[in-house]
């Protein structure tokens, strides 16, 4: 009954070639057997269930083996076949099935759940080829070991970082508490310090799947499996900058479940959502089914809602949090990657479960919410009439816009039993920024102010720039400073804010200049299309002269290529490029020129140029309007919207300001500060006298 032996001691130091569980290998825990620990025993029927579940699943047990001359002991694999009350027949490895059994005792039958240990004690009854017979005992003995289940890995590569010390292997088993780590073999480990940290990377065909800072737990390095246990020390990993203000996130219930496969182990996870928002969710779990770790990254996470909606992105676990009284394990997890048509779905379920009376405005509401606007004012007909913009062509622009391209135009709407009291739109103005307009509202809706309306657009933005790494990173807004309503709200949170590179106010002087025949600049003068050098001089004098966001905001610095593609695929054109006026290569004043065939009343912010001078003190109004009109060919229009920056340039040129222009700039960043700050705002207005 032999074929051939066990592996001697020479293969034996090579079996850590082979992945691990790849057997034979050495067994080392003896304690195990000793008896010392608390055990408990399990009738026979109870070892087939626990045998029949492998077969089913086609998992292997192990075979506990004893070198009958040198008492060396041995683990091998065996795969369960066909299981009697009585007996087993199991499936063997080729190499495995070479046991000699006069050399060889066949100690023990091992199953390992991860958490605890049965040991039977079984007798070989035949060795047919690569099939076992084996007769199993009346009772068989449970050790319970485990604090924290484990879980085998499968093609898992890890990098341990000590400085610049590496140590490549390969993840072979994972508790939430420790990661047991095979080492590459032939590597050199003599600059290994187990008693420092090391920082752990560990990716699957080059994905990353985990990463954070370890303690080494137990050092084997010298040992047959070549092997390290660290446990992590983050608990926590955030994936987002500022901390998800509570309210935002919503009760699931039932509605709700994440499915997807660990990324470790390959095995299926379905869990229940616990809450949720727009930037990620909580899953719990019993604390025998504790399998993930802060620090971990979902690469394909499935969000169900109702059993039928699916909504697909990744996810990184974010904490964990043990509850010490049942034990009972709660996870965070941020989501990310998450396509905009898909977090449009999500963002409507999410607000339609709170209840909430707000949404994201569909096809089939365009013509609703076009009454609405109309009824509410917003539109002059006669203006447009008189700018040569039929009405009709604008509402099918506006329709066109915001009714099918949502990558770049989004709208909010109110509704109560149905009808629409409130709506405010946004538009990907500038590659890096999305500008906020078009607000309107039922005069008898008092619980619809702007700020509300603002929270509203920053609740939904805010987390989408989290998915995706091509998306915007500032909310702007213009504004008539001594008029708009909106004023009081944008100045005070700037200066709440007190830092330009959260909140920024910049005041523009707007005026219409009507254009006339171009003329050759003067000798000396140059108008040209920015470079490095003059982008560099434009930042500069920007940061010094106000220290804001509307340099980085407008994109100049970033190619609009994208953001022309995507108006162009909606059938609009959408362009910006800068100029640098110079004179004997001085630069004394910058132009942003942007163009656009948008006829949704953004003729004024989309379709004109702002001149941003840098030398008001040198500069005169003439040589501005000389290169102005040389810009102005670019335009169809006679008239084009000019604003000029620093505001007081016009004053001081002695030449009518039209209108006083603010804009209004948010970083991303800093879009809890601003929802916490309208959250007491409207707090204080609801509690009042």
């Amino acid at each position: 009954m032999s074929v051939q032996a066990i592996p001697d001691g020479n293969r034996s130091s090579r079996l850590h070639t082979t992945p691990h569980y790849s057997s034979p290998w050495l067994f080392q825990n003896h304690k195990i057997l000793s008896g010392n620990d608390p055990s408990e025993s399990i009738p026979a029927d109870e070892l087939v269930k626990k045998i029949n579940r492998a077969i089913l699943k086609k998992e292997f047990v192990f075979l506990h083996l004893e070198q009958r001359t040198t008492a060396t002991q041995f683990l091998i694999k065996a795969y369960p076949q066909i299981c009697s009350q009585a007996e087993l027949l199991c499936r063997l490895e080729p190499a495995d099935a070479a046991v000699d059994l006069k050399n060889y005792e066949l100690r023990h039958l091992m199953i390992d759940d991860g958490l605890s240990v049965i040991i039977s004690n079984v007798s070989p009854v035949s060795l047919d080829g690569f099939f076992l017979r084996l007769t199993l005992p009346a009772n068989s003995k449970v050790q319970t070991r485990r604090r924290a289940k484990r879980h085998l890995c499968k093609n898992t590569h890890c990098k341990i970082i000590q400085g610049d010390f590496i140590l490549s292997g390969t993840i072979i088993d994972f508790t939430t508490q420790a990661l047991g780590i095979n080492i590459t073999p032939n590597t050199d480990t003599t600059d290994f310090n187990d008693d420092k940290p090391a920082f752990l990377i560990v990716d699957r065909e080059g994905l990353e799947l985990y990463s954070g800072m370890g303690r080494c737990l137990r050092n084997r390095l010298n040992n047959f499996d070549r092997r390290l246990v660290f446990t992590p020390l983050i608990q926590q990993d955030a994936l987002y900058p500022s901390k998800e203000l509570p309210h935002d996130k919503q009760q699931a219930g039932n509605a709700f479940c994440a499915s997807f496969h660990h990324p470790f182990s390959n095995t299926y996870v379905e869990r229940d959502i616990c809450d949720i928002s727009l930037t990620g969710f909580s899953i719990c779990n019993e604390p025998e089914e504790d399998l993930l770790l802060p620090g971990m990254w979902i690469p394909e996470l499935a969000i169900v809602y109702a059993g039928y909606v699916k909504m697909k992105c990744k996810a990184k676990v974010t904490y964990r949090l043990a509850d010490e009284e049942t034990g009972k394990v709660k996870y965070g997890l941020a989501m990310s990657g998450m396509d905009l048509e898909t977090y449009t779905r999500l963002s409507r379920i999410i607000w339609a479960s709170s209840g909430a009376r707000i949404g994201i405005a569909s096809e089939a509401e365009m013509d609703a919410l076009w009454e609405f606007m109309f009824e509410a004012g917003y539109f002059d007909q006669e203006q447009y009439g008189n700018n040569g913009v039929k009405p009709d062509f604008f509402k099918e622009s506006y329709l066109r816009l915001y009714g099918s391209h949502q990558d770049i135009a989004r709208q909010i709407i109110y509704k109560t039993n149905g009808k629409i009291n409130g709506h405010i739109a946004m538009l990907r103005a500038y590659e890096p920024a999305w500008l906020i307009h078009h607000y309107a509202a039922d005069g008898r809706n008092e619980r619809s102010p702007f700020s509300s309306f603002l929270k509203d657009v920053i609740n939904y933005l805010a987390p989408y720039h989290r998915q995706q790494t091509a998306m915007a990173d500032y909310f702007m807004a213009y504004y008539t400073p001594e008029r708009d309503g909106a004023a009081k709200f944008f100045n005070y949170f700037a200066r709440h804010a007190n830092n330009g590179k959260k909140c920024s106010v910049d005041s523009f002087a707007a005026m219409h200049f009507r254009k006339k025949i171009a003329k050759k600049l003067p000798e000396g003068w140059v108008l040209r299309e920015c470079t490095l050098d003059d982008l560099f001089k434009l930042k500069e004098f920007y940061e010094a002269a106000a220290g804001g966001l509307l340099i980085e905001a407008m994109g100049v610095n970033a190619p609009a290529e994208a953001l022309k593609k995507s108006f162009a695929a909606a059938g609009f054109r959408r362009e910006y490029r800068t100029y640098c006026l110079c004179c004997q290569n001085k630069q004394l004043a910058f132009f942003i020129v942007n163009r656009s065939d948008i006829s949704v009343k953004l003729d004024e912010l989309l379709n004109g140029i702002t001149a941003i001078i840098i030398a008001p003190d040198i500069l005169s109004w003439a040589m501005l309007a000389a290169a102005v009109n040389n810009l102005a060919v670019l335009y169809d229009q006679g008239t084009i919207p000019l604003m000029i920056y620093p505001f007081y340039f016009l004053p001081v040129q002695n030449i009518k300001v039209e209108q006083e222009r603010a804009i209004w700039i948010l970083h991303t960043k800093a879009a809890d500060e601003c929802l916490s700050y309208i959250n007491k705002l409207t707090s204080i207005r609801h509690t009042g006298p």
